[in-house]
């Protein structure tokens, strides 16, 4: 009776064995992740309306170049699949609309179709989707925005990186310029966005504590049809020096209109567009000794710079701008060392990386200080010869500036 038992015992713990071995054979195996076709990259950005031609000029046309010079290599090595990985731009028209850039940028992280954002233009922009990026865990990094809340918050949108250089070395830089040349009497407009604000709240008091005296201040609203009488109140206070704080169309109406009504004081400073090949072309002889903010020229002593620039002009049949072209470029340069240090398309290993990584580029050589370059070749720039030279007074002149600035060719 035990002996019969025992063998029952032997049998059912056999066949036990047997099924449980079947059961482990027949449990799948995780699925290999296979490789991406291409590496994509969501870009809501405007490609119409009022912004679309300094987001092409600045940011669509640099993304482009660095694309194809990726892709002309191969791609972008990624060890997680042991290959190269081409990237590919998938854009979507926010029409020059915040809210319209906003809920583009959500959805192409909430539909999962892209590996990465890049981001669209201009700082209200850039500073409306910096929270929405965070809360996805995708790391984006703006090449066209300055703001003091993502400078003084930059903690509050871990997952928004910057490479502009921003108002407060602009700014810095500016003040220190006036001061070098003997400048005592100012005259300040601005518009009424974000980019405006934040500059003027720094380089006011800055000016004040350098004794430079302000005789005239106005802010005006977002694309004004007419700044004429603006310029008239700030030609009537006679100052040494005129700053704008202003965006691209601004930029072009102020000017034509200042050289139309004769305002010629001797430093003439505005902020987005100066630095535009299209600013230099549309004023011509006009546009020497204009000054304006951000400085790169292909000139610049980092790795490079020439050879963007001679690429950029042969896939687009035009030059990159003196500014945030060279940080647009940047960013793609920014990424693919990301990857290629994280070993991955996971987005955050990548911000890991991006944390940790020193990147040559461009720009220059440099790790992110609370996500943000630290580095830029130039902070204040001025058309001489038909080059934007780099004049700043703290910075590393590419050459002295001149001053005064020079009669506007065929103004009163």
């Amino acid at each position: 009776m035990k002996s019969s038992f025992r063998i029952s015992m032997f049998v059912l713990s056999l066949a036990t064995l047997l099924v449980l071995g079947a059961c482990a054979e027949a449990t799948p195996e995780a699925p290999i992740v296979e490789a991406p076709e291409k590496i994509l990259i969501g870009n809501p950005i405007a490609l119409s309306g009022p912004v679309a031609g300094p987001a092409f000029g600045t940011q669509v046309s640099s993304y482009d170049t660095w694309a194809a010079d990726v892709n002309a290599a191969g791609g972008i090595y990624v060890e997680e699949f042991d290959k190269r990985i081409p990237v590919e731009f998938v854009r979507a028209d926010d029409t020059s609309d915040v809210p319209t850039a906003v809920a583009l940028t959500q959805q192409m992280l909430e539909e999962g179709e892209v590996h990465f954002i890049f981001p669209p233009w201009g700082t209200a922009f850039n500073f409306a989707i910096a929270p929405i990026v965070s809360e996805f865990e995708t790391p984006v990094i703006g090449c066209t925005v300055g703001s003091k809340q993502l400078v003084e918050n930059s903690a509050d949108f871990p997952y928004f990186y910057t490479l502009l250089n921003q108002y407060v070395d602009q700014g810095t830089a500016l003040v220190e310029l006036l001061q070098d040349l003997d400048v005592s009497t100012v005259a300040i407009i601005h518009h009424d966005d974000l980019f405006g604000i934040d500059f003027n709240e720094f380089v006011e008091p800055a000016l004040n504590d350098a004794g430079i005296e302000i005789v005239f201040k106005e802010t005006y609203p977002l694309g004004p049809d007419d700044l004429s009488q603006t310029l008239r109140g700030a030609q009537d206070a006679d100052p040494d020096a005129f700053l704008a704080f202003s965006y691209p169309d601004e930029t072009f109406l102020m000017t034509g209109q200042a050289i139309e009504i004769g305002f010629n004081p001797d430093v003439f400073m505005a902020s987005v567009g100066v630095a535009f090949p299209a600013y230099r072309d549309a004023f011509g002889p006009a546009a020497e000794g204009v000054i304006g903010t951000g400085a790169w020229n292909p000139s610049v002593d980092t790795e490079d710079a020439q050879g963007f620039y001679d690429r950029h002009v042969a896939l687009h049949g035009a030059e990159p701008d003196r500014w945030a072209s060279a940080a647009c470029y940047a960013t793609g340069q920014v990424f693919q060392q990301a990857i290629e240090a994280a070993g991955t398309l996971d987005p955050v290993a990548v911000k890991e990386a991006l944390d940790t990584t020193e990147f040559d580029t461009i720009l220059g050589t440099f790790r992110f200080d609370n996500n943000l370059n630290p580095t830029y070749p130039g902070q204040i720039g001025q058309w001489q010869d038909g080059e934007f030279e780099i004049v700043s007074f703290a910075g590393d002149r590419t050459s002295e500036p001149v001053y005064p600035k020079p009669e506007w060719p065929g103004g009163e």
